[in-house]
């Protein structure tokens, strides 16, 4: 077998493998189906679509998020898999949904309530997954035992077994109502007339929604743009988002706004080593423009589009001066981190 260092071991034992001296096709069949399905619904949410009773993976998450089986060991019953695209490619989409199949297996096999919400939040998706995951769960009748560890080595973090119980409680009952959702798409068209914009997600219909006037100058900036859409929306039975009854956010994808390339701080002239783009966010319920960079210190919002480059600005002086300057002495090791990342990112412009 050609071990490679993203492979992921599901094995078969128990006493149907030692009278069959191998694996039933109906379990080895009925476990990958499961794992290809969760990954399928993973790569769903990670593009922006909707989970509904009729979930129906597009041909683009088919072709960029697959289930990859190798040739086993001979007189081995462990099944090497790989998470990547069809074309045996790894991206970081598929290295996200490898972590993230891991730790819902991971969750499910805890048994733990908390644990299982903490790594799957979103209780629609995490119903999906459950729901996926009965596949990989023998009859108790069986006598067959099926487990999955992340690599050769180590402890196997999933057994079908300890999973059962949690699996089955959390698929049970109806499909939960729709949590907040995040779609991306390209605006349309803009009814300034009306207040009415149509943002179309390049995999399914478009969503046609109202927008405070305040939004319009950003919409101004954004047209046949991608933009970011965050909220609780509604689902037709294919799953897809047809429009939101309430929505949280409205974000720019790349920023139209002038991106800075240096500020001036204390009668210094500072320069940035790569332009800061600044992608505005509009939050419906404080009716701000919202821009943030943890690793920067800034947390910058205005109530104009146009303005919230002149606060990052302002924003940038003040950690500069509070940070930057700032004898390494003075500052606590969260600051000293904060302090580092500006001077890594910025340079004082010599005259």
């Amino acid at each position: 077998m050609d071990e490679q260092k993203h492979d992921i071991q599901l094995k078969f034992d128990g006493d149907p493998i030692k009278k069959l001296k191998g694996a039933p096709a109906e379990a080895v069949i009925a476990s990958l189906n499961a794992l290809q399905r969760m990954v399928h619904i993973i790569g769903m949410r990670a593009e922006g679509r909707g989970l509904g009773q009729r979930l129906k993976p597009t041909a683009k998450v088919k072709r960029e998020y697959a289930v990859i089986c190798r040739a086993p060991q001979f007189g081995s019953h462990v099944q090497p898999i790989d998470i990547a695209s069809q074309s045996g490619a790894h991206t970081s989409a598929t290295a996200v949904a490898r972590g993230k199949l891991l730790a819902a297996l991971k969750a499910f096999d805890s048994g733990e309530d908390d644990k299982i919400v903490a790594a799957l939040p979103d209780a629609r998706e995490r119903w999906f997954l459950a729901d996926a995951a009965k596949g990989l769960i023998p009859d108790p009748s069986s006598g067959l035992r099926v487990t999955l560890r992340d690599g050769k080595m180590g402890r196997f973090a999933f057994s079908a077994d300890r999973a059962r119980d949690a699996i089955e409680r959390f698929r049970a009952g109806p499909v939960p109502e729709a949590d907040e959702e995040e779609i991306v798409g390209r605006v349309q068209s803009i009814n300034f007339t009306q207040t009415l914009l149509v943002i179309k997600p390049s995999t399914s219909r478009a969503v046609r929604m109202d927008y405070p006037l305040q939004l319009e100058p950003m919409l101004e900036h954004n047209k046949r743009e991608r933009l970011r859409l965050h909220g609780r929306p509604k689902l037709n039975n294919a799953g897809d988002i047809t429009s939101f009854t309430e929505l949280t956010s409205i974000g720019e994808v790349e920023s139209r706004l002038d991106p800075i390339v240096e500020f001036t701080s204390g009668g210094q002239r500072v320069g940035s080593n790569r332009p800061l783009s600044i992608p505005a966010t509009f939050d419906y319920e404080s009716r701000l423009f919202i821009f943030s960079d943890p690793a920067l210190g800034i947390d910058a919002y205005s109530d104009q589009y146009e303005a919230l480059r002149d606060v990052v600005l302002e924003e940038l002086d003040v950690v500069w001066r509070n940070y930057a300057m700032a004898p390494a002495s003075e500052l606590a090791p969260d600051a000293l981190l904060l302090k580092k990342a500006l001077l890594t990112r910025f340079r004082v412009i010599e005259e």
